[in-house]
């Protein structure tokens, strides 16, 4: 889990939609293609605007519909409207830390829809931090999460493979933090 429970979300932005299957806890940006503007993990930092932090996974599997334990998860589906939270206090691992850091150092938008302690990578102010780092080296996914599938089309008689494990994008985390998002 990417986004501990304990936490405090005071302002909700559900108007956007992203095309990826990620998990939560990260920090989303504006971005367009096609003439359609939607949020995703950033993989650069450089020149983004951002716009909050995800609040729940999205999955081709809608597990809304499950029995417990799984319908007590917070996902949505590909193309659906995402759960975004610019304002609160969250404990999240997605965090990209340059040296140590300390309750109250700024908060900048980082590589791969991280949050970093660091303003070199180009990426503005979102916050601060207000916990210490419990350790637990480990990844989250920034694309591919969830279930994958093949089927060949109707159509063109192919082979497709949906949210192939093999093309799924990982990032390392050093452990859990707790930060405050204002934007």
């Amino acid at each position: 889990m990417s986004l501990k429970p304990l936490r405090q979300e005071i302002q909700y932005d559900l108007s956007w939609i992203t095309p990826w299957t990620q998990e939560m806890g990260g920090l989303l940006t504006f971005h367009t293609a096609s003439g359609t503007t939607f949020v995703q993990y950033s993989h650069e930092a450089s020149g983004v605007i951002p716009v909050g932090i995800q609040i729940n996974d999205v999955e081709h599997v809608d597990y809304t519909r499950e029995v417990p334990p799984q319908v007590l998860r917070r996902s949505s589906v590909v193309c659906d409207v995402v759960g975004i939270c610019n304002r609160g206090e969250f404990i999240t691992d997605w965090i990209h830390l340059i040296g140590s850091v300390l309750p109250g150092d700024a908060m900048y938008v980082g590589p791969s829809g991280t949050f970093t302690n660091s303003a070199t990578f180009g990426g503005s102010r979102v916050g601060k931090f207000i916990g210490t780092l419990k350790s637990d080296a480990h990844v989250v996914t920034m694309r591919g999460l969830g279930s994958s599938r093949q089927y060949i089309d109707p159509c063109d008689l192919n082979l497709y493979y949906e949210n192939n494990p093999a093309h799924r994008t990982l990032v390392v985390t050093p452990g859990y933090i707790k930060v405050k998002i204002e934007l």
